[in-house]
């Protein structure tokens, strides 16, 4: 689960009860969809995403069908849309395929208890991945706030190196923000304490907006240097939004071209995101819970322990936070693992 994740990722990685700015709808006919249960002997189990919108989301899918599948598993996933109506509605199909365990990334997690209680009752084991539901078999966080946290200590040792010389506490901040989901609402609230990580970050600038594309973040990133040209620094808990302001500061016709005491950070980024920041360019950092591989080993991990017992029944695991700047880029390219840990920011 390391990477979801923000983080992630986070962000990780993050989302609204119909995501930022994105439709609820039933699940379409051309997604990909659950097989019937397995009736050759193969403990079976359906993974509930979140939604499938990024690289991430549907790496991670992908990753956890195949890996399950090696440990013998019979696997699928069913496109969670963002949408809190759509995955009831999977999970409901999964409930009546007769599956072993079914495992969710919940965008409402207080709107799945009625259809937890279903699959419990059926026998299937629940886990709840990244959002805690109010009952579970096993939880697998990645904390919200833990994440946005962690952000802020590696924006802060950028903005305190970069700006050794300045005042303390005269950097300007702008936090692109999408609050329309809980998670949103929380590390939006942690990002904004950025002073209290950071002996030179000083005012903060909250941009807050309804989606979280990187076309919304561009946009803005334009809207904003049109009022505050001073600003430089932008963190977002939001991969499409940092995406966005990073494409308007490198785009043609850009009003700007040195990116001296430029930095964006996110959440939950990626490896497009990682290549950017091995850039000469103003994209400086991520946090984020984990590789793809790792996740979906962690995952089977739990999976496979409820069903032969070795994972004890209200189980709680937490991911590990993983740090990208440009000295550790290329290892997390190559491995989804650096070797910053939160101890080298104490």
């Amino acid at each position: 689960m390391k990477k979801i994740l923000a983080l992630i990722l986070a962000f990780v990685m993050v989302f609204a009860l119909a995501a930022c700015g994105q439709q609820a709808a039933a699940p379409a006919a051309d997604k990909p969809a659950a097989e019937p249960a397995d009736e050759g002997g193969k403990p079976s189990v359906g993974f509930v995403t979140f939604g499938l919108g990024g690289d991430f989301f549907q790496a991670l899918a992908d990753t956890f069908v195949s890996t399950m599948e090696d440990a013998g598993w019979e696997a699928s996933y069913v496109d969670g849309e963002f949408n809190p109506t759509s995955q009831i509605a999977a999970m409901e199909n999964y409930i009546a395929q007769g599956v072993d365990e079914i495992i969710v990334w919940s965008v409402a997690p207080e709107a799945m208890g009625a259809v937890i209680d279903q699959a419990m009752a059926a026998g299937i084991k629940v886990v709840a991945f990244v959002a805690p539901t109010e009952k579970a078999d096993a939880t697998m966080l990645a904390e919200d706030a833990k994440l946005a946290d962690a952000l802020n200590l590696l924006a802060a040792k950028w903005i305190d190196e970069t700006y050794a010389d300045a005042d303390d506490h005269s950097v300007p901040v702008a936090v692109f923000s999408c609050r329309t989901a809980q998670t949103g609402v929380t590390q939006a609230d942690e990002l904004i304490k950025i002073a209290e990580y950071s002996k030179k970050a000083g005012e903060v600038k909250e941009i807050e907006l309804q989606d979280e594309n990187s076309d919304t973040g561009m946009a803005a990133a334009e809207n904003l240097f049109t009022t505050n040209p001073e600003i430089k620094v932008f963190l977002s808990a939001h991969n499409g939004l940092a995406l966005g302001i990073n494409n308007y500061y490198t785009g043609i016709g850009s009003p700007v071209t040195d990116y001296t005491g430029m930095g964006i950070f996110c959440v939950n980024g990626n490896e497009t995101h990682g290549q950017l920041i091995k850039e000469e360019g103003p994209f400086r950092g991520m946090v984020l819970t984990g590789g793809v591989q790792d996740t979906a080993n962690e995952m089977r991990d739990v999976i496979v322990g409820l069903y032969d017992g070795t994972v004890a029944s209200g189980t709680v695991t937490n991911a590990t936070t993983v740090f990208v700047n440009e000295d550790t880029a290329d290892e997390y390219l190559s491995s989804g693992k650096t070797s910053i840990t939160e101890a080298d920011f104490q």
